[in-house]
């Protein structure tokens, strides 16, 4: 994924062409296209649907329109595209996914490129320091499902970081999932 500066977003949306499930009728069906048209809704649900929907069509014909949808100004867009992206495309998106993770400024966001990169953790060697990094981030959300995520990893500084999340962490929700996933490292919480 390319980082672009806060002008250079303005090039990305005025310069650069963008992509459409239209424009590529030969890579999706006509019912395949009326699925991908849906991904604009403008009712929340809906979108989340439609993206569910793609998601279940494990498609790679859709990975054009996913990626597009991962620079969306809409952080429920970009989650629900990251993930749809990550169960279609696999360990292509692996760069993106690790983008998402460390630098979207939505925990949502964060949470789903988190949960779309655990199945490829085995794949790729960087994936695994991005896990440990948000045992720290701001959001409690993103902690939880970092904790839960790290308590399963099978990777020598996986419990030292957890034991270390446990002593510093005071936020009650994450505390709940730290004393499960103490139990989980053999340890008592």
């Amino acid at each position: 994924m390319i980082r672009v500066g806060k002008l250079g977003w303005l090039w990305v949306l005025v310069v650069m062409p963008v992509v459409h499930a239209e424009e590529h009728p030969a890579a999706l069906s006509p019912a395949l296209q009326q699925l991908a048209s849906h991904a604009d809704d403008k009712d929340v649900y809906e979108r989340q649907k439609a993206f569910l929907r793609i998601e279940a069509t494990r498609d790679p014909g859709f990975v054009p329109l996913l990626q597009q949808h991962v620079q969306s100004r809409d952080p429920h867009t970009r989650a629900f595209s990251v993930r749809a992206l990550a169960a279609i495309a696999g360990s292509a998106a692996i760069p993106t996914l690790l983008d998402s993770a460390t630098h979207d400024r939505k925990s949502d966001v964060r949470v789903a490129a988190l949960l779309g990169l655990e199945p490829l953790r085995d794949r790729d060697p960087s994936i695994e320091p991005v896990f440990l990094k948000a045992l720290r981030d701001r959001s409690a959300d993103v902690r939880m499902v970092a904790v839960d995520i790290v308590s399963r990893s099978p990777a020598p500084e996986a419990k030292e970081a957890i034991r270390k999340r446990w002593k510093r962490e005071h936020h009650g929700d994450v505390r709940r999932v730290l004393k499960d996933a103490m139990k989980r490292i053999g340890e008592s919480g």
